[in-house]
């Protein structure tokens, strides 16, 4: 599955079924290609995203502690269902990423 749909300064991440352990390496090696870039806004675009575990999250973590380092990036989560929105409120994670309708 390829999660990345574009690049550049605005880069779009489709993540769609479930982002769990079966699914999160293949997310973290596409993520990793984006390091070192000149990337202003990252969007993840979750409205087909059913679930997502620890697992899925620490990809996530990975995106503004990595590839923010030297630069000001904005990390958009898109459409995000009520149910993964959740996950995030119970990791303490939901004032960490911006949430977009």
């Amino acid at each position: 599955m390829q999660f990345i749909q574009s690049t550049g300064e605005n880069t779009v991440v489709t993540l769609k079924d479930r982002l769990d352990y079966s699914t999160a390496a293949a997310l973290m090696e596409e993520l990793k290609t984006l390091v070192g870039q000149d990337i202003k806004r990252i969007d993840f675009h979750c409205g087909d995203l059913a679930y997502i575990s620890s697992t899925g999250i620490r990809c996530m973590v990975f995106v503004k502690q990595k590839i923010d380092k030297n630069v000001d990036l904005d990390v958009c989560l898109h459409h995000v269902r009520q149910e993964v929105k959740d996950v995030f409120t119970l990791s303490g994670l939901e004032d960490y990423f911006e949430f977009v309708d």
